[in-house]
C-alpha cells in the first residue's frame, strides 16, 4: 500500500488543529464561566455593601438628641455614608474597590456604634437627672404647700391675736352738721345744708390691749356704697380700706369717748338715702352705725 506523505501530513495537521480548537474552546468556556462567576460575586458584594450603607443611613433618621455638638457629629457621619453610597452607585465594581468600601464600611459602622453608645449614655444620664429634678420638684411643691399652710395659720393666729388685743367700740353714732350760719353748729338731715359729718363712739380696752398710740379710721358710705370724702387708704395682705377720716388716740386704760369731725368739701356723690358709717382700728372693724339724709 502506497501512502502519500503530503496527504498524511495534512491529516496530521488538521487533527492537531482540531484538538487545539477543542482544548481552546474548553479553556475559553471555563475562563468565561469563571469570569462570569467572579462578576456575579462582585455585583452581589456591591449590593450587600449598598444595602448595609442604606440601612445605616436610615438608622440615623431615627436618632434624636438635644445636644448640638452630638447632632453635628451625627450629621457629619451620615454625610460620609451618603457620599460613600453615591460613589459606590456610580463606579463600576471591582475586587479592589469592593475591598476598599468594605474597609470604609467597617470604619463607618464603628463610628456609628460609638455615636449611638454616646447618645444612649447621654439619655441614661438625662433620665437620671430628670428623675432627680422630678424628686426635687415634688419636694419643692411639698415645701411650698407647707409654707402656704404656715402662712395661713400665721395669718389666722395674727388676726385672732389682733382681735383679742384690739379695742372695742360702743355707742357709735353719727350726725350731719351745719356750721355756716355765723359759726353756729347745728345738726341737720338736709344734704344741701350739711358741711360736716361727726362720728362719735366710746372706745373700750381690755387687759390684753397693748400700751401705745392707736390709729382709728372712719369710713362713710353713701347709699350706692361709695366712700364719702376719701382721704387715703391702708392695706394688708388681703384687703384695702379707703377711709373718710382718721384720728390718733393716746394710751387708753379703760374707756374713752372719741369724736371725729369730717369736712364735706364736695357733695358730688351725696344722694338722699341711708348712709353707713364704720369705725376701724387699723384694718379691724370696731363698730358701725347708720344715718339718713334727704
Amino acid at each position: 500500500m502506497i501512502v502519500n506523505p503530503q496527504l498524511f501530513n495534512y491529516r496530521l495537521i488538521i487533527g492537531a488543529l482540531a484538538i487545539a480548537i477543542v482544548v481552546l474552546g474548553s479553556y475559553s468556556f471555563s475562563t468565561y464561566q469563571t469570569l462570569k462567576n467572579h462578576q456575579d460575586f462582585l455585583e452581589q458584594e456591591t449590593h450587600l455593601v449598598q444595602n448595609e450603607l442604606s440601612q445605616m443611613i436610615q438608622s440615623y433618621d431615627e436618632v434624636k438628641t438635644d445636644n448640638k455638638e452630638l447632632n453635628q457629629e451625627l450629621k457629619d457621619s451620615k454625610t460620609r455614608m451618603e457620599l460613600a453610597l453615591d460613589s459606590l452607585n456610580i463606579m463600576k465594581a471591582d475586587a479592589s474597590l469592593i475591598s476598599k468600601y468594605k474597609s470604609q464600611l467597617a470604619i463607618l459602622n464603628s463610628e456609628r456604634t460609638r455615636l449611638f453608645k454616646k447618645i444612649k449614655s447621654i439619655q441614661v444620664e438625662n433620665d437620671l437627672l430628670q428623675t432627680q429634678v422630678d424628686s426635687v420638684s415634688n419636694e419643692l411643691v411639698s415645701k411650698v404647700s407647707y409654707i402656704k399652710d404656715l402662712e395661713l395659720e400665721n395669718h389666722y393666729l395674727t388676726t385672732t391675736l389682733s382681735k383679742v388685743e384690739a379695742l372695742s367700740a360702743d355707742n357709735v353714732h353719727a350726725e350731719a352738721l351745719n356750721s355756716i350760719n355765723f359759726g353756729t353748729i347745728t345738726t341737720t338731715d338736709k344734704l344741701n345744708k350739711l358741711d360736716h359729718i361727726e362720728v362719735c363712739a366710746t372706745l373700750l380696752s381690755n387687759k390684753l390691749t397693748p400700751i401705745g398710740n392707736k390709729e382709728i379710721y372712719v369710713q362713710i358710705l353713701n347709699p350706692q356704697n361709695e366712700v364719702v370724702e376719701p382721704r387715703g387708704s391702708i392695706s394688708n395682705k388681703t384687703n384695702t380700706l379707703t377711709y373718710s377720716g382718721k384720728t390718733t388716740i393716746q394710751n387708753i386704760s379703760d374707756e374713752m369717748d372719741v369724736c371725729t369731725k369730717i369736712n364735706i368739701n364736695s357733695k358730688a356723690n351725696l344722694t338722699a338715702g341711708v348712709y353707713k358709717i364704720f369705725i376701724f382700728q387699723d384694718m379691724l372693724p370696731l363698730g358701725a352705725t347708720e344715718m339718713e339724709l334727704n
